[in-house]
């Protein structure tokens, strides 16, 4: 069972609910950034004891439809990002939007409670994660990256990756080399 969490906005916020549902004894979920995922169903009583708990503490529990949606957003954005990586970063919410026949901005004001971040900022942060996977799993040059994304070039994608990552295209670049040099080493040494 997975529920959003709004106002969470660090790893302290974390901390406190897993406190929390230690206290509560219920369960032992995985606590990210506006999400709790339970590994069983909760029952009534504790998701009400869980909703009022953390309301004490400044939280507030999205009620299930929304949940249903973020889900459904969430997994929008990782698919388009798979499957159309040139989509311009700004058209994301329009696009949502139409795909789930939305028509009010509740829903885009309840995703910034939950995940800390606009629409925009959180595709930003998917598109870094793919673009992470494709530089330590593809050997694929920053210039391709830029095209297949759409940014606007090298110095662009580079700062968008470091202010995220807090790391350079570079540095995931030679984490690949070094794994391929491994592998081949590795190799040699079985034969």
């Amino acid at each position: 069972m997975k529920i959003y969490i709004k106002h969470m906005v660090g790893t302290r916020c974390c901390d406190r609910i897993g406190e929390e549902l230690r206290k509560l004894e219920i369960g032992m979920p995985e606590i990210s950034l506006g999400m709790v995922e339970f590994h069983e169903e909760l029952d009534g009583a504790q998701l009400l004891r869980l909703k009022e708990s953390l309301l004490e503490l400044g939280f507030e529990v999205v009620s299930s439809e929304q949940n249903d949606l973020l889900d459904q957003v969430s997994f929008l954005i990782r698919n388009l990002i798979y499957q159309k990586p040139e989509m311009d970063i700004g058209h994301y919410p329009t696009y949502i939007e139409a795909e789930l026949d939305l028509k009010d901005s509740d829903l885009m004001r309840v995703f910034s409670q939950v995940h800390g971040v606009d629409l925009v900022q959180y595709v930003a942060i998917q598109q870094v994660e793919r673009i992470k996977e494709i530089l330590l799993y593809e050997d694929v040059r920053l210039n391709e990256i830029v095209e297949i994304f759409h940014f606007k070039n090298k110095v662009h994608l580079t700062q968008i990756f470091e202010r995220i990552t807090g790391l350079t295209p570079a540095y995931y670049k030679k984490i690949r080399k070094k794994r391929e040099k491994i592998r081949m080493e590795t190799q040699t040494i079985e034969y």
